[in-house]
């Protein structure tokens, strides 16, 4: 590698796993107000896939994947002063303006001047990565690079999803795709807020370890046809809360699991396919339907706290170097992943 270089994954053309392939690219420079970041580790999110085969409207090409992200400052540039080279980082996952409305208000995740790492703009599938310094957080001592690459999406993704259903203490909480990346944490979140959970698997397999990971509930359903079962398990009252994950070919299911003034937050979009919805079930048990993105500073402040104080554990599937991307997206694709999949070293 030149100097001044730095090793990319790149997506050139969208399609498979194969897509994804190593070069090298100029390192960028930071701009006042900026800092580069060698990156230490980031997080392979269901988005990414989204984003290598062409699907969002936001997919660019060619695209260096991946928003969750965290590493070391390696230069800062002119009046920046809260961060030094060596500082450990977790880089916000939206290129948030800092001075709009939305960002004043805290809601960097609304900014309009903003795009999504990895998908409007580069991600972490690099060697280093470009970011404001307002656009990055300190990592606590006691948390690794690793773990804190999971804060902003799925920790903190999670944290913003349960404070819109306002999930508390005596809540029921259904989680679909409960042993994937976002699953796996909102349980342990959902039980911090003084919630009992169900987990929904379509896998035999994963039916006891979603019980260790604290689901009081675990419904067997490789059908997907899980309603019947949560109003069994509820004594016919429904649940409270449902995160759906998955929602192509589970938000009937989900809404019908709901109980009277039920909350439904949608926070997947797997097969990015319009599904239908029946408004009576709506109308009838005045339900309340949500959708819920990318965390905020706040929330990414917040999970790197759980993280730090133990309070919440990283649960990872699997981790690949990066050179390895492509196997990375494979093993996601498989659809057997217990926790997340996260990419580090060389």
């Amino acid at each position: 590698m030149v100097a001044g270089g730095m090793r990319a994954m790149v997506v050139r053309a969208f399609g498979g796993p194969e897509r994804i392939v190593l070069e090298e690219r100029e390192r960028p420079a930071p701009r006042p107000g900026e800092a580069l970041v060698r990156v230490a580790a980031c997080g392979v999110c269901h988005h990414d896939v989204l984003d290598r085969k062409g699907l969002l409207p936001s997919a660019r090409l060619p695209q260096i994947l991946g928003h969750e992200i965290a590493g070391t400052v390696e230069r800062v540039g002119e009046g920046v002063d809260a961060l030094a080279p060596g500082d450990p980082v977790a880089v916000y996952v939206r290129t948030a303006c800092g001075r709009c409305a939305d960002c004043l208000a805290g809601r960097q995740d609304r900014c309009r001047h903003s795009r999504l790492r990895g998908s409007g703009a580069d991600g972490g599938y690099a060697e280093y990565v470009l970011a404001a310094a307002h656009n990055l957080l300190p990592v606590p001592p006691a948390t690794s690079l690793v773990d804190a690459a999971l804060a902003a999406c799925p920790i903190g993704a999670s944290l913003q999803a349960l404070r819109a259903a306002a999930v508390g203490l005596g809540d029921v909480v259904l989680i679909t795709g409960a042993s994937g990346g976002l699953g796996l944490h909102q349980i342990q979140l959902a039980r911090l807020c003084g919630a009992d959970v169900i987990a929904v698997t379509s896998s035999e397999a994963k039916v006891a370890a979603l019980r260790q990971a604290g689901a009081a509930e675990v419904v067997l359903a490789p059908d997907l046809q899980f309603s019947a079962r949560v109003w069994a398990l509820t004594a016919k009252q429904g649940v409270s809360v449902v995160l759906d994950n998955v929602v192509s070919t589970t938000l009937r299911e989900s809404l019908r699991s709901l109980g009277q003034n039920g909350r439904l937050v949608v926070m997947g979009n797997v097969d990015v396919t319009p599904v239908p919805v029946d408004p009576g079930l709506l109308i009838g048990r005045r339900l309340h339907l949500m959708g819920s993105s990318v965390c905020t500073p706040r929330d990414l402040r917040a999970a790197l706290d759980l993280l730090a104080r133990g309070k919440v554990r990283s649960v990872i599937d699997s981790v690949y170097p990066f050179p390895e991307a492509a196997a990375a997206h494979r093993r996601l694709e498989e659809r057997g992943v217990f926790g997340r999949v996260v990419l580090s070293g060389w």
